[in-house]
């Protein structure tokens, strides 16, 4: 069981990566803004300014990030996602890569299995018509 200080420090370190997801969201809306604001702009001018371009990405991507982060119902469901992240079990390396063996095996059978049918269609059809 967790005492007080305990809980208060997972919640401190989930914290950290809810806000750390923030940052990251609003970067990545940064590049789709900068992305989006230049093709637009090339239609109208061949030459774009970069610093502008730049500047107006940053503002747009800074500001979802931020309205996002102080949107407390936004930040609650993120708080939540990643608590129920950290109580997720993991597979171990072995365990995974068993999955992996079984995944392919499991493709290259159906890939067979399929080829076979396809090749008596083809074969049936071909008897028809």
């Amino acid at each position: 069981m967790m005492t007080a200080k305990g809980t208060a420090g997972a919640q401190l370190d989930l914290t950290r990566y809810v806000h750390i997801l923030f940052i990251f969201g609003g970067l990545l809306a940064a590049y789709l803004a900068y992305e989006i604001i230049n093709n637009i702009w090339v239609r109208f001018n061949p030459e774009p300014s970069f610093p502008m371009l730049f500047g107006l990405a940053v503002v747009v991507g800074g500001g979802l990030g931020l309205y996002l982060w102080r949107h407390e119902r936004t930040r609650q469901l993120a708080q939540e996602t990643i608590g129920e992240l950290s109580r997720v079990s993991w597979p171990t390396r072995k365990e995974l890569g068993a999955a992996t063996v079984v995944v392919i095996v499991t493709s290259i059978i159906l890939a067979i299995v399929l080829g076979l049918f396809d090749t008596f269609w083809s074969w049936l059809t071909s008897i028809i018509y």
